[in-house]
């Protein structure tokens, strides 16, 4: 063998070992996680409570060559002269949801979802904590008919009143009118002061009472 052939496999060999280092196995990924927590002091002292706020990151690590150039950020020698260019639409109501690909005309964003949707999923979740499926209408009622007292709201209580008083977000569409009128119903019943446990009598457990109490002035 010629030296000059085999200076030229040790320095093939010296490369792909030095490139394969830049690779990692497939499906690698590099995750960040940044939490911030605040606790709740008003509630139970005997109790710890936090609202907490979680951001999570995550990078997919490069297993492949040509994870390392992108067409479309790069173009490269493929078409450099090429330039993107964006329709302009005239920003509408109609055009925006169009835009999306949601032209329904309901008024809602793809990434949004409804009041029912969201009730629908806190009555899976409780039941999969054994809580009858009825305790969500419940609480619209109980919370109805005992409020959070003004001096001891906070993002917590400010939370929770919104999600259960159907009237103040009205958030169902047009095609939810059974729950719609089961949650403005268990609202109404509690703004009259109606017996709330006898009205969803399946329901054994006071959800509120986890997280708060009823006060007498």
């Amino acid at each position: 063998m010629k030296p000059n052939w085999l200076t030229t496999c040790i320095l093939v060999i010296f490369l792909i070992h030095q490139s394969s280092s830049l690779l990692w196995p497939a499906s690698s990924n590099l995750g960040l996680t940044l939490s911030v927590s605040t606790p709740i002091a008003e509630l139970y002292p005997e109790r710890r409570i936090l609202i907490d706020w979680c951001f999570a990151i995550s990078y997919n690590y490069p297993y492949n060559l040509t994870e390392f150039y992108s067409i479309p950020i790069w173009p490269g020698f493929a078409n450099y002269k090429a330039k993107r260019e964006v329709p302009q639409l005239e920003m509408t109501d109609e055009n925006f949801y169009t835009k999306y690909g949601h032209d329904n005309g309901n008024g809602m964003h793809p990434k949004d979802f409804s009041a029912g949707e969201l009730y629908a999923f806190l009555e899976d979740t409780l039941t999969g904590y054994g809580f009858h499926e009825t305790c969500l209408l419940r609480s619209v009622c109980e919370l109805a008919q005992h409020p959070f007292d003004d001096s001891h709201q906070h993002l917590l209580s400010d939370i929770v009143t919104f999600v259960l008083s159907p009237s103040q977000h009205e958030g169902f569409r047009d095609d939810e009118d059974v729950y719609r009128k089961a949650y403005e119903l268990a609202e109404q019943d509690g703004f009259l002061g109606r017996d709330c446990l006898r009205l969803y009598s399946h329901c054994k457990h006071d959800i509120l009472q986890l997280m708060s109490q009823v006060i007498f002035h």
